[in-house]
């Protein structure tokens, strides 16, 4: 409400001003004024009208009051017209454009200036010179100056609130993206952990409903398998809820699996009904990233296997250089899976294989997996895939094709140490 009226207020205030300096007789500049009151305050409420456009429109209530300021002037300079007409210049250098700005900061310099030596010249004194060059720069240049440092300070605060404001939206940007980020590697863990377990233990449950009967003692032995998984699952859990508590991020790796519990990854997949043969060299001394990310792929890939051709072997082959460990998982396709679509084969449109292929990035390696055709014989001279009791495998899957999953993790530092 108040800059609705500040204009009129201000304009108001001029005028009124003005009018008692007036009639005290004190409103000439340099000598005593002839003029009648009466022009005098119709010059002065013609200069105060287009301070009401001061804020809308001040170049153009400057140029409205520069005619009465030019009739002022051939009457003879009057103290009240010239300050109102100093507000007109402020608010055409403060609310008008920036070349308007700059315009009326260094034309007033030359005007005066000119003024100032003509003045003298005609005169023949230097006094009258730097009298009318002292009132031109109080009157002209000081308001469109003031004006001008008022605008400088204002557009340095407006671009420090929009430094701000982009700072805060990028702030928010990158905590969005830190929530996303670790609601996502949550959601992996959690893949790992429940999914991981739970559907061993459902495959072994299933096993050994079938062996209770005709294979009591199997039947306990896939039980404690059960048992084992179920007891891992809830140490894992108890351990990632211990790490989301906890304030020392340090712990994730020592609360995860490593490769040296492939182990029980083995053994729960045996119970499961799946014959696993592992080729693999001395692991240890592996960065505690790498390690930890391996025995996650191989957990995920294993329960694939498991989960998408129960019964038949699986191949688990680690190689290691000095640049980078390979991990390969494969395994025969189920006869109704051999012609399948390769994007939908093996689960390749779940969470499992995407889960592999962020944990193989995470750490800049990569993953791929996809249906290939059967390499041969393996390093112990048996067919992929060849079960110990010698019954072919090819009776249980679709011959020459095979599903594998091969992940490439970088190694630092020219290897394990």
């Amino acid at each position: 409400m108040i800059d609705r009226y500040a204009p009129a207020l201000i304009a108001l205030t001029y005028f009124v001003c003005g009018a008692v300096l007036y009639l005290l007789d004190l409103g000439a500049l340099v000598a005593h004024d002839e003029t009648s009151i009466q022009v005098r305050l119709l010059l002065l409420a013609a200069v105060c009208a287009p301070i009401l456009l001061r804020r809308s429109h001040p170049l153009l209530g400057l140029v409205l009051a520069s005619v009465p300021i030019a009739v002022d002037f051939a009457l003879d300079i009057s103290l009240p017209v010239w300050i109102a007409y100093g507000d007109l210049l402020f608010a055409a250098a403060l609310y008008g454009s920036a070349r308007t700005s700059v315009f009326l900061e260094r034309t007033p310099i030359v005007s005066i200036a000119v003024l100032a030596v003509g003045f003298g010249i005609y005169t023949g004194e230097l006094r009258s010179a730097v009298f009318v060059a002292a009132i031109g720069v109080l009157l002209i240049s000081l308001p469109v100056w003031w004006a001008r440092s008022v605008r400088t300070h204002r557009d340095a605060a407006e671009a420090e609130r929009t430094k701000s404001q982009a700072l805060a939206q990028v702030a928010e940007l990158d905590r969005a993206a830190a929530i996303a980020s670790e609601r996502a590697h949550l959601a992996r863990d959690l893949h790992d952990i429940v999914a991981g377990h739970l559907s061993a233990i459902a495959i072994q449950s299933e096993a050994a409903l079938r062996l209770r009967d005709h294979d009591p003692q199997k039947a306990m032995s896939v039980l404690e398998s059960v048992r084992a998984n179920s007891v891992d699952a809830l140490r894992e859990m108890q351990s990632m809820v211990t790490l989301l508590r906890s304030d020392d991020v340090r712990d994730a790796a020592a609360t995860a699996g490593r490769l040296t519990d492939l182990t029980a990854l083995v053994a729960s997949a045996e119970a499961s009904g799946s014959i696993v043969t592992v080729e693999a060299p001395d692991l240890t001394g592996l960065d505690a990233d790498v390690d930890v990310t391996a025995y996650r792929i191989i957990q995920e890939a294993m329960t694939n296997a498991m989960k998408h051709a129960p019964g038949l072997p699986v191949l688990l082959q680690l190689g290691m250089d000095d640049r980078e460990l390979t991990i390969r998982v494969s395994n025969p396709l189920p006869p109704d899976r051999g012609r399948a679509e390769p994007a939908r084969v093996g689960h390749g449109d779940s969470h499992g294989l995407r889960n592999i292929a962020e944990r193989a990035a995470a750490i800049g390696g990569r993953a791929r997996s996809q249906i290939v055709e059967d390499p041969g014989e393996r390093s112990d001279g048996k067919a992929p895939g060849e079960r110990s009791d010698g019954t072919d495998p090819a009776e249980q899957s679709d011959g020459g094709k095979r599903w594998r999953t091969e992940v490439h993790l970088p190694l630092r530092d020219g290897g394990p140490r």
